[in-house]
């Protein structure tokens, strides 16, 4: 009685796991890569909050205290343009993790939610940035949707600021190299 049982377990494993939908390992060769190109609209003074008070008031010459922290969302167009193509956006938490007279280094956190009309999905990016120099560079860390199981990384640098009537226009440029581990 027991190997018909045995037997069956066995053709129940077998059967399970014909269901499964399988991947194809990494055989060595290219890995699946994509450059996702765009220009982040962000509007200082409307789509930010500061959520933490800085520990130490900013140094002479800075406006930002240390472990001050924001958080925000802002969008993402195909061209320098405000009013181009929109796709998508970024939110985030900032960090002011240090700062000095000459620059002020923050921590960042971003989702991106990247919607070109054909690919769809989100990626996580982090890493420390001094936007007053050229350029930063934050890594990709995951994603959903398009970019599941994605790594990479991700260079910005500034374009333009922009008075408006409620603060800053900052326009930046990104180039994300992602690769996919599948």
């Amino acid at each position: 009685m027991a190997l018909p049982k045995l037997l069956c377990v066995a053709l129940f494993v077998i059967a399970s796991a014909s269901l499964v939908q399988g991947r194809t390992p990494y055989n060595g060769g290219p890995r699946p890569y994509r450059l996702i190109t765009y220009y982040l609209q962000q509007q200082f003074g409307v789509n930010e909050l500061g959520m933490v008070p800085p520990a130490r008031p900013p140094v002479s010459g800075t406006n930002t205290g240390f472990g001050v922290e924001v958080v925000y969302e802002f969008t993402m167009t195909a061209e320098q343009s405000p009013q181009s193509k929109v796709l998508g956006y970024v939110r985030g938490t900032a960090i002011a993790v240090n700062n000095t007279a000459a620059s002020t280094t923050f921590f960042v956190q971003n989702v991106i939610h990247y919607d070109d009309g054909s690919v769809q999905g989100t990626l996580t990016q982090q890493g420390e940035a001094i936007f007053a120099s050229l350029p930063w560079e934050f890594a990709i860390t995951g994603g959903t949707g398009a970019f599941r199981n994605a790594y990479g990384f991700n260079v910005g640098r500034f374009i333009s600021s922009t008075p408006t009537p409620n603060g800053n226009l900052i326009t930046t440029f990104y180039e994300a190299s992602v690769f996919f581990n599948h």
